[in-house]
């Protein structure tokens, strides 16, 4: 009996610091709201005065000098990217591969800036992914396998009249913003509690769900930029292969957390993997098949080591590469411009 009292006594002085960090943990995810939302368009204005929307068809000449500025400062910035997720893994810090993909998919936000030309206002955030663009084949859309969860339902809905494009992305990036806020808030109470390993709560259903919560976010992003319409030459390219590689970083660091997990706290952190999913519970046969490329590689369900880390990453990039040739070869939507896909002869144009 007097055990009983003191377990409810304690758990009555745990509701002060909970309603606390809940308190905290939804203004620092407003507040990554309010960034998302309000910033690329306070900087789109302020922008827009220093760098003006140039129209290709009516000075081409200058289109052609402007380039010649802003193609090395691209290569370069990509080069700068690169180099700083890769110093986050040789150093084993963390938060410099996370912001690595975060640069990376930052451009994606260049989006939003409706303009002609595509380096103009926000629009000079992209300026990363000229490497991307000049070429042949835009490499962009090598990433067109990821409108695949996207598509499905967009079509279904399509059939019975209804457009759910936007609502379906705005409901992506909700449901991330959700994640992670419920991450945030098992991770400050269970640093509260000093625990090394956090396993309660959402962590029950994901070992990483702010990653998790980071990638859903994302993609809803992505959704978003994929229907903003026009950007360069009268096309939307959309952002599915800077959303893929920055997401494929995003694992890979959850990958190597895991590797340092193991060995600060390896005999609560082992037990903890078997009863966890690695970022969202999936049935077992998918499991099994979404692994079986580390399996054929390592012969085990998860890369060990930083080199397998590497390995992991590559192959899965091409694997999903390799899936999206069918969009690209095919040229499927016509003229990759997700934005008007499925047709609606009712608002044929960009959704915002």
């Amino acid at each position: 009996m007097e055990e009983d009292k003191l377990k409810i006594g304690i758990e009555k002085s745990k509701l002060p610091n909970l309603t606390f960090l809940t308190l905290l943990a939804f203004v620092f995810t407003v507040a990554l709201t309010f960034v998302t939302v309000e910033i690329p368009r306070i900087l789109s204005i302020l922008l827009a005065g220093c760098i003006p929307d140039v129209n290709p068809g009516l000075d081409p000449e200058f289109v052609k000098e402007f380039m010649k500025v802003a193609r090395p400062i691209g290569y370069a910035c990509l080069v700068a990217v690169i180099v700083l997720i890769a110093a986050g893994f040789i150093t084993k810090r963390k938060n410099l591969s996370s912001l690595g993909a975060i640069f990376f998919f930052l451009p994606t936000f260049g989006y939003f800036a409706g303009s002609m030309f595509f380096l103009a206002g926000l629009g000079i955030l992209r300026i990363t992914w000229i490497p991307f663009w000049e070429q042949s084949i835009n490499l962009v859309n090598l990433g067109d396998i990821a409108y695949l969860p996207y598509m499905i339902p967009t079509y279904l809905f399509h059939l019975v009249g209804l457009d759910i494009r936007m609502p379906l992305a705005l409901a992506v990036m909700g449901l991330g913003f959700f994640i992670f806020l419920l991450g945030t808030i098992a991770w400050f109470f269970g640093k509260i509690e000093k625990r090394e390993t956090v396993t309660f709560w959402i962590y029950k259903y994901s070992r990483h769900p702010q990653y998790l919560g980071y990638i859903i976010w994302s993609y809803g992003v992505m959704l978003q930029a994929s229907l903003a319409g026009f950007s360069w030459g009268g096309s939307n390219p959309g952002a599915s292969l800077p959303w893929l590689i920055s997401s494929l970083i995003v694992v890979c660091i959850a990958l190597a957390e895991e590797i340092n997990m193991s060995k600060r706290d390896r005999d609560t952190y082992l037990k903890y993997k078997e009863s966890a999913p690695f970022m969202f519970p999936i049935p077992k046969f998918v499991t099994s098949l979404v692994t079986a490329p580390i399996r054929i590689m390592f012969g085990k369900n998860q890369p060990e080591n930083r080199k397998e880390i590497i390995a992991t990453f590559t192959v899965y990039l091409l694997i999903l590469i390799l899936l999206s040739l069918p969009f690209v070869l095919l040229n499927w939507p016509p003229g990759h411009e997700w934005w008007k896909w499925p047709v609606w002869p009712t608002s044929p144009g960009p959704i915002f």
